[in-house]
């Protein structure tokens, strides 16, 4: 069974072929395989009810055909040959089949096997063209209405019995494979929306994501007390310089990933990285009233935690990290690649406590600590000249 799969999946195969189109490859190849074993079946049927004769040829035609194809498009590397191929013999000989026999009801209506036409070129192709093999069958059938009295003096024999079984095979087999396509279809759809959601889930907030999907124009909050974390790797410029950009991007992984689970836990929202900067905010887009004390906690494990990841050369990682608390506006904006993020003295001034603050300590403005209230051991720097603010104290 594995080899069978693993051949499957080297039908008309090509280098650099997306996921999409590999599947629709070995899609293509399981359908004409299982609509040419149909083919033999009936013809076998038709030549114990008929004899020989048109109505027995016609299906070993399309397996001729198809077959034909799906050899074609091996050697082409190219599956559209075994598409269109297959689109059209069981869109067209399942009608002629119809005509030979004498009628809907005499072929056990074979004709219903045309609609897998329309049903394939929608999964094949795109919508504009499946519409075009919808007219065509809608055409077939309009052709068979009025054939159907014509062919009144040419009509086959056929014994009720006949009758039944033609047509509980034709509707239960070409409706099963319609099925099959429709599972198939929906179930694809809710893979691919569930990546999605996830997707949108990892990059935007919960809250916003859920405003974006119900198709709101402009999101833009006003938060009127939130605490804003900047978090920098100490040295991480010259240390760059010194590892291969593989070995760097890897390293960079592992500590945000440690520090993403953080933020998890502690209820804190990531906004963004800029380079070796991680951005954090507590008390937005979800207000808290204990933002700035769940941002502190985070910041504490947030310098154990780099403390404890140690870099290729041996040495631990080593941040320093900068928290203020005020308001701030936080919103989505752009065409592509939207992310929610914020903006205000509150961010500005937070990033400037990350860059004149101390490596392995976590400098906290004295908004902050009124924030805090006690909760924590703080050690008062006193005023500090900030570049943009003046003098601080922090």
């Amino acid at each position: 069974m594995r080899s069978l799969r693993t051949a499957a999946r080297r039908f008309a195969a090509r280098p650099g072929d997306s996921e999409e189109v590999s599947f629709e490859k070995v899609l293509i190849l399981v359908v004409s395989l299982a609509c040419c074993g149909c083919g033999i079946v009936w013809s076998a049927m038709y030549w114990a009810v008929f004899g020989v004769g048109p109505t027995m040829l016609l299906p070993l035609l399309f397996v001729l055909v198809v077959g034909t194809a799906l050899v074609a498009s091996a050697k082409l590397r190219d599956h559209r040959p075994a598409v269109y191929a297959e689109l059209l013999c069981i869109t067209w000989i399942s009608a002629l089949i119809e005509w030979t026999i004498g009628g809907a009801a005499e072929s056990g209506l074979v004709i219903a096997w045309s609609f897998l036409g329309p049903i394939g070129a929608l999964i094949f192709l795109d919508l504009r063209k499946a519409i075009a093999w919808l007219a065509m069958f809608l055409l077939i059938v309009a052709i068979s209405a009025g054939l159907d009295p014509a062919l009144l003096g040419h009509k086959l024999t056929v014994s009720r019995t006949v009758q039944a079984l033609f047509l509980s095979m034709n509707l239960g087999v070409s409706l099963s494979v319609t099925f099959a396509a429709a599972a198939w279809f929906v179930g694809s759809m809710k893979i691919e929306r569930a990546r999605s959601d996830r997707l949108v889930a990892e990059m935007l907030p919960p809250s916003i994501a859920r405003r974006l999907k119900a198709g709101a124009p402009i999101i833009a909050d006003a938060f009127p007390a939130v605490t804003v974390l900047f978090a920098d790797i100490a040295g991480f410029t010259d240390y760059s310089a010194r590892v291969t950009p593989e070995a760097l991007v890897d390293e960079l992984n592992v500590v945000f990933a440690r520090f993403d689970q953080l933020a998890r836990a502690h209820g804190v929202e990531k906004i963004k990285t800029i380079g070796d900067a991680y951005m954090v905010v507590s008390g937005a887009p979800e207000p808290r009233v204990d933002h700035a004390v769940a941002m502190a906690r985070f910041a504490v494990e947030l310098q154990a935690a780099a403390a404890g990841i140690l870099r290729r050369d041996g040495q631990p990682f080593q941040l320093r990290v900068g928290l203020h608390t005020g308001a701030a506006v936080g919103g989505v904006i752009g065409s592509s690649k939207r992310a929610f993020d914020l903006w205000g003295d509150t961010v500005n001034t937070a990033s400037r406590m990350e860059s004149h603050g101390h490596v392995g300590r976590v400098h906290l403005s004295a908004e902050v600590a009124a924030a805090l209230a006690g909760a924590f051991a703080l050690e008062e720097r006193g005023e500090i000249l900030v570049k943009g603010k003046g003098r601080m104290r922090t």
